[in-house]
Formats: C-alpha cells, sequence, structure tokens
C-alpha cells in the first residue's frame, strides 16, 4: 500500500486525524464518489488483487458511502477465499440490514476458510448470524432456525442464542 494511504490510515486510527481532515488529505480536497469505490471494487474481485480489496473496504468504511450500493460486490467477496477480509465484511453487511443479504450470509455462515483455522470459536460465523438477527425478516428467522440445527454445536449455540433474544426460541 502507498505511504501516504498508510500514514494517513494510521493517523485517522489513533484519533489524530478526524474523519473530514482524511477524506481531505487523501482525496487532496476533492469529494469522493461512490462509484469510484464500486468501480475499484469490482476491479479488485477481478484481479484478485487482496491489498486493493482491503484499502477499498477501509476507505468505504470511514467515508460512509450508503454501502447499499456495494452489496452485490460484498456478497460476492463473502464467498470467495481468496482473500482475508470475511469478518469485516459480515460485520458491514449487519451495519446495513438488508434483506437481500440473508442468503449469502446464510451460506457464508458454515465456511471454513483456511486462515481462520486457528479460530476454534467461529468468530466468522458469529459475525455472520449476528448479521442475520439483525435483519430479523422472516427468511433471516428462518435461516437463524436452520443454523440452530448446525452439526457445528458452536454454530448451532450462536443461533440459538440470537433466536432466544428475537423471542423466538
Amino acid at each position: 500500500m502507498d505511504q501516504k494511504y498508510q500514514s494517513l490510515i494510521r493517523l485517522f486510527a489513533i484519533g489524530k486525524l478526524g474523519k473530514k481532515d482524511f477524506v481531505s488529505e487523501y482525496f487532496e480536497g476533492k469529494t469522493p464518489e461512490s462509484t469510484h469505490f464500486l468501480e475499484s471494487l469490482e476491479s479488485a474481485i477481478k484481479e484478485k488483487n487482496v491489498e486493493l480489496i482491503e484499502k477499498n473496504l477501509a476507505l468505504i468504511s470511514i467515508i460512509g458511502f450508503d454501502e447499499k450500493i456495494f452489496i452485490k460486490q460484498l456478497c460476492e467477496l463473502l464467498q470467495e477465499d481468496w482473500h482475508y477480509s470475511h469478518e469485516v465484511i459480515a460485520m458491514g453487511l449487519k451495519e446495513i440490514k438488508d434483506p437481500s443479504t440473508v442468503d449469502c450470509l446464510y451460506s457464508s455462515s458454515e465456511k471454513q476458510f483456511e486462515y481462520l483455522d486457528y479460530d476454534d470459536t467461529f468468530q466468522f460465523a458469529r459475525k455472520c448470524i449476528k448479521a442475520l438477527s439483525e435483519i430479523a425478516d422472516e427468511n433471516a428467522i428462518d435461516k437463524l432456525f436452520k443454523l440452530a440445527e448446525s452439526n457445528n454445536y458452536i454454530i448451532a449455540e450462536y443461533a440459538k442464542k440470537e433466536l432466544r433474544y428475537k423471542g423466538r426460541l
């Protein structure tokens, strides 16, 4: 990643640079367009460019565009195994709360990515389940019930916990 980006991200992360100043510095006073990020994200997916995926996700998160325009790409990325941003994407989809993401969250919840082999608490699955719980439409609740019957005890317990919170179990 370029030095300017790394430096600005570091300053933003430690609170020495606010969102407005970050955007102004990074984009050299220009107003960024969400379509720029959509094109960049699509290009990163096509090229399987892990670094560009991470950079786009960070910038989208900081700038706070209406992430709904990125749903197709985020769901596509959630299924892919060549990057390392699954948990970030699941958390983003939790914030978006869009019913169109239910199926991708459900199908991803029991995926096991090689780079997450160390995680015996299945935090990625937990994030997907939390996102389903936030959506809370009938399709999402139905998927939570299915996950509550998972062969993976930990995943099943996460789903049951969310169903209890919703008063559905």
